[in-house]
C-alpha cells in the first residue's frame, strides 16, 4: 500500500466512478510494470 501511495498518490483524483476505476487500473498496471522490471530472472541449470 505504501508503494501505491508513493507512485499514485494517497487518493484517486478522478471524480466519476468509471474514471476512478480506470485510474486504479492504470496505477495497477504501472506498479506491476515496475515490479516486473525489478524482479530477478532465474534460469534452470541442467
Amino acid at each position: 500500500m505504501g508503494r501505491w501511495k508513493m507512485v499514485i498518490g494517497p487518493r484517486l483524483k478522478a471524480r466519476s466512478f468509471p474514471n476512478q476505476k480506470l485510474e486504479a487500473k492504470i496505477g495497477t498496471y504501472i506498479l506491476n510494470k515496475m515490479a516486473g522490471l525489478g524482479r530477478a530472472k532465474f534460469k534452470g541449470v541442467a
